[in-house]
């Protein structure tokens, strides 16, 4: 969730803050207030059992006169758990997003590392954004963020109309798992896509404050949009056939071999193969059919 230091009401917020899992107080807001504001307002936070992270501007902004270890320093005391390194504005290397991420961990902080730049017209390719989430992920942070600024309109994966650039989507969770990745996904309708298309679990960020129960409400298939269609993003192991026939069972529920032969036009030994694969994970179970006694049909556990 993005803290932009709305009013705060522990009545209102505590029966959501199990569908929270850390808040960004966002870009340089903690600048404007006493410091012992911002230690009362990250107090609120825990005792909700809710994290507190920095945004990333805020990093950027103490690297650019050179304080960047006093302000990480600040941050650990004033009771943040998490600080992000980005390089949305300023230009940053690789060496130097390192030491700001070896700077946190040596604080006892979690690093969140984001990708992306925050200027529309100065926005990376697709295959730089795919070799800097690499490069980020070698630094084991506990996520890494694909930017999309509060607007999600022309940056990252949204094009100037905020709509999803699905190949992009694609060839970045073809390439990097997507529980290590948080998407960005400020707009209601993005984040209703990125769930039916990655499943329920996936990570999203920049989600404000009025759209934390709506966000919840889609994650469980409570909603007109996600009713019935809300796919899981529990990760399956295995080759590119194992994972279709589970796509399939996911999509038509309960299916018996001959039925997945025909859907998938796979060989009967190779979803056989697939069937037992599935079942050792413990992702899909055997029962009688519900329509017809004498077949055997597989679903989803």
């Amino acid at each position: 969730m993005l803290d932009r230091l709305d009013a705060l009401s522990e009545e209102a917020l505590r029966p959501l803050a199990r569908y929270i899992d850390v808040v960004k107080i966002g870009w340089g807001l903690p600048l404007l207030l006493p410091r012992e504001v911002v230690r009362k307002r990250i107090k609120f936070y825990h005792d909700l059992g809710v994290e507190v992270s920095t945004g990333g501007t805020l990093l950027e902004y103490a690297v650019a006169r050179d304080r960047a270890p006093a302000a990480i320093a600040e941050a650990k005391e004033l009771g943040f758990d998490i600080v992000e390194v980005s390089d949305g504005v300023i230009e940053l290397s690789s060496a130097q997003i390192a030491k700001l991420a070896e700077e946190v961990k040596s604080h006892r902080l979690d690093v969140f590392i984001e990708v992306g730049k925050k200027n529309p017209q100065n926005q990376l390719s697709l295959r730089e954004t795919l070799d800097r989430i690499g490069r980020a992920r070698e630094l084991s942070p506990r996520k890494v963020i694909i930017e999309s600024r509060e607007s999600g309109r022309g940056v990252g994966i949204y094009d100037g109309e905020g709509a999803i650039k699905w190949d992009w989507v694609r060839s970045i969770v073809a390439d990097h798992p997507i529980e290590e990745l948080i998407f960005e996904a400020p707009q209601e309708q993005q984040q209703v896509a990125l769930l039916k298309e990655l499943g329920a679990e996936t990570n999203l960020g920049n989600i404000a404050l009025g759209s934390v129960a709506p966000l919840a409400t889609e994650r469980l298939g409570l909603r007109g949009d996600t009713f019935g269609t809300i796919r899981s993003s529990r990760p399956v192991r295995g080759p590119p056939a194992t994972k279709f026939l589970y796509f399939l069972l996911e999509t038509y529920r309960g299916l018996d071999q001959s039925e997945l032969v025909r859907l998938s036009r796979l060989p009967r030994r190779t979803v056989q193969s697939g069937l037992e694969s599935l079942r050792r994970q413990g992702l899909v179970r055997e029962g009688v059919s519900l329509v017809d006694s004498r077949r055997r049909e597989y679903r989803l556990t």
